[in-house]
């Protein structure tokens, strides 16, 4: 109780790191900025009356984060009326070579972020590993049709490059390929817009009229580095037939 009551102590920023970091390691977790985009999506897609989700991890490397990303969907299941399909893309054998001043190759470098995809199969639970270069793979995933609309996604693929091959995913008008608000997670946004993620996300919603990728301003205020909210993003379909639909469960006081 001594330690609890300390908490106060400190000033609101470090109260805020602590009780997240404390509430993500009774859950077992330790990427908060996943777990909050799946949960918002499960929320939404809950209300719109979905029974299952698909969750997507671009950037697999080691594996770390999509592992992580099944114990989520495992959690907020026993929690939630329903289930989830979990994919994760990368080449399989770490950054290809920089083809674009953007993808910043003073920052990357050809072969980082390898990965052991037979070892990694073999600890997958749930999780589909979609392996190849995401400008060919993502085409042909959406293509051969999805179980379950996508509800959230983690882009960490570094480049400019895989980044716009990436976010091709949100081309389909089928509105039952994904969510009308899907929840994203950007790792690699330190950049200047004119080069790097920041340059893929501005070129998407500079070429859609009708989709939009923009920061989510609630977790914009969560800014301790554990949360990482402000790397947290929306992606709005305001064409999807499902776009106005109230989901808000209850009336605010």
């Amino acid at each position: 109780m001594r330690l609890i009551s300390r908490l106060f102590d400190f000033p609101h920023p470090i109260r805020l790191a602590v009780r997240h970091k404390l509430r993500s390691r009774l859950r077992g977790f330790s990427r908060e900025h996943y777990f909050n985009c799946v949960r918002r999506a499960t929320e939404e897609a809950v209300a719109l009356g979905h029974k299952r989700m698909t969750v997507i991890e671009f950037g697999v490397a080691s594996g770390k984060g999509l592992l992580e990303l099944e114990q989520i969907c495992t959690w907020l299941e026993a929690r939630y009326p329903i289930g989830y399909d979990v994919v994760g893309f990368d080449t399989g054998t770490g950054l290809p070579k920089p083809t674009d001043i953007r993808d910043i190759p003073w920052k990357w470098a050809e072969g980082w972020y390898d990965m052991d995809a037979e070892n990694l199969r073999r600890r997958l639970s749930r999780a589909k590993l979609v392996l190849g270069d995401v400008a060919d793979t993502v085409p042909d995933f959406m293509n051969n049709g999805l179980a379950a609309p996508i509800g959230a996604v983690m882009f960490d693929l570094d480049y400019y490059s895989a980044t716009t091959h990436a976010l091709t995913i949100f081309d389909s008008d089928d509105a039952d390929a994904q969510l009308c608000r899907v929840y994203c997670y950007f790792d690699d946004l330190g950049s200047i817009e004119d080069i790097g993620v920041p340059s893929a996300i501005s070129e998407f919603n500079s070429r859609n009229i009708r989709k939009k990728l923009k920061p989510n301003v609630r977790w914009q205020h969560h800014r301790d580095p554990y949360v990482l909210g402000w790397k947290i993003y929306e992606f709005h379909n305001f064409d999807h037939p499902d776009y106005t639909r109230l989901v808000r469960t209850e009336k605010p006081l």
